[in-house]
């Protein structure tokens, strides 16, 4: 069981009668841990083919790295007697009733720094504010790091909620939420940012990546500036971004090796659109990034997907690790420990010191690949999926989410490709430069790091890059009058 009771502020003028932040504790029924405790021992699980090592996930998980999972889930986190404190070990919450009966469960990490700024951070598919676990204590409390920049050391005060419909927020399609949330008959992208718009409010910020170009475009005023990482654009076209347009083409033509006619543009980027074949290599591209070809496959059909996901917890596990497409899991504990007083910056140095590839791979721990399956079993996953589909009817490409420009200042970090064997390819399944049609991109970090899920797989760069990015945009006067009370940064992970 976890409790904790958000340390919220004064209510902002926008905040409603009735929206009242109250403690969230968790609990995890004996009855439904005996049921899944059933389900796990009477798995079938199917006949494999004979593959060779380095193709073994092309026809998806393979055996051997589901199979000691599911012993591992049986022992540790059924057959113990406290399964549930296995789920408390990430940061605790609040919830919020948006609206009856919408509520919405999420962190308040205030910062004692008296400089910190209000950072709402956005999770992604197929996560929630379990996300955050990684990094919460160092945006809120950042050790003095001068030599590293001069945003090295900006603190935020963090509010991390998890999307109607994931983790421990009640989904957005129930009777009642629709009238008071405006929206039609199903809840999307729209209408996750103006719950997320009232959370702030309510915790007393006034003002202030899917979800944070929403906030963006329908409350600039209550933005100061977005951060993401791995974002995916569309192509820029004459009819919309004529200038945008104009600029690809010259360093597409020039291979972005003259730098003034680079435009923001790497030669790896431009040389993977051009030999790219447009249907296999998109397929690659996506398969890539937990929000690409598998959540893609998922929108599709989300209620005939949800009656195999929400009936069998081993199903529910293969689909994430296919998400994240982890590699074999490792041991419980990290074959190399690492010093909790280390800084973010000191361990990246004593890992260059001891000679650790930069192009390292993350390999997710038995515990936590069962974390995140956890928090989308215990609620059922049917609610996101749901959600998902919605997102994507949401972002085609003539969309307003994909064409409307927005004037807030935009950082971007981008990681490799997980599984991507060539050093040209990068996470991001497009160009950055893309986005200027859309964005005004003002901060940009291109990483050699493989991470589809940076605040996971690498959590001290994403602090530095979080860090910087906002603490130079603050320096460069790009955030306006910080000293407005409840001014807000978002930072999105879609």
């Amino acid at each position: 069981m976890a409790t904790a009771t958000s340390t919220a502020s004064t209510p902002g003028k926008e905040a409603r009668q009735g929206d009242a932040v109250q403690p969230y504790s968790m609990h995890v029924s004996s009855r439904y841990l005996e049921l899944t405790s059933q389900k796990l021992q009477l798995t079938r699980l199917p006949k494999e083919l004979p593959v060779p090592g380095t193709r073994k996930w092309e026809l998806g998980v393979p055996k051997d790295v589901l199979e000691p999972l599911l012993d591992y889930w049986y022992v540790r986190f059924i057959s113990t007697p406290h399964a549930d404190v296995h789920m408390a070990a990430g940061p605790s919450g609040a919830s919020l009733s948006i609206s009856n009966p919408l509520r919405i469960h999420f962190v308040h990490a205030p910062s004692t720094q008296p400089s910190a700024l209000p950072l709402l951070y956005i999770h992604t598919w197929p996560s929630s504010f379990i996300e955050i676990s990684k990094i919460v204590s160092a945006l809120t409390n950042p050790l003095s790091m001068p030599s590293l920049g001069v945003g090295s050391q900006q603190a935020f005060h963090v509010v991390a909620p998890s999307i109607p419909g994931f983790g421990f927020s009640d989904e957005g399609n129930v009777a009642g939420a629709e009238e008071e949330m405006d929206c039609g008959k199903s809840f999307g992208i729209w209408e996750t940012a103006e719950c997320f718009w009232r959370v702030m409010r309510v915790l007393g910020y006034q003002r202030g990546f899917e979800v944070s170009r929403a906030l963006a475009i329908r409350h600039p005023e209550s933005v100061m500036a977005i951060h993401t990482s791995n974002p995916e654009f569309f192509e820029p076209t004459w009819k919309r971004s004529p200038f945008v347009c104009l600029k690809y083409r010259i360093a597409r033509m020039l291979g972005a090796k003259i730098p003034f006619l680079g435009f923001g543009y790497t030669p790896a980027e431009l040389e993977r659109q051009k030999s790219k074949v447009e249907e296999e290599d998109t397929r690659l591209a996506l398969s890539n990034k937990p929000s690409g070809l598998m959540s893609f496959q998922y929108t599709l059909r989300p209620q005939t997907l949800s009656y195999s996901l929400c009936d069998s917890p081993i199903g529910l596990l293969a689909c994430l690790l296919d998400t994240i497409h982890t590699r074999s899991p490792a041991a419980a504990l990290s074959p190399r420990p690492q010093s909790p007083f280390l800084s973010p910056a000191e361990i990246e140095m004593s890992e260059s010191q001891h000679g650790y590839n930069a192009r390292r791979h993350y390999t997710w721990t038995p515990t936590e690949v069962l974390d995140w399956t956890m928090l989308q079993w215990l609620p059922g996953p049917e609610a996101s999926l749901r959600w998902l589909r919605q997102a994507y009817l949401e972002t085609h490409p003539s969309s307003p989410l994909s064409t409307t420009y927005s004037p807030v200042p935009v950082g971007i970090s981008s990681f490799q490709s997980r599984n991507s064997s060539s050093s040209t390819w990068t996470a991001s399944a497009s160009p950055i430069m893309w986005g200027s049609a859309i964005c005004n991109i003002r901060w940009i970090k291109r990483h050699q790091r493989p991470a589809a899920l940076p605040a996971w797989e690498a959590p001290d760069l994403l602090v530095l890059d979080m860090r910087d990015c906002f603490g130079s945009l603050l320096n460069q006067g790009l955030l306006g009058d910080v000293n407005l009370p409840g001014r807000e940064i978002l930072e999105g992970a879609e």
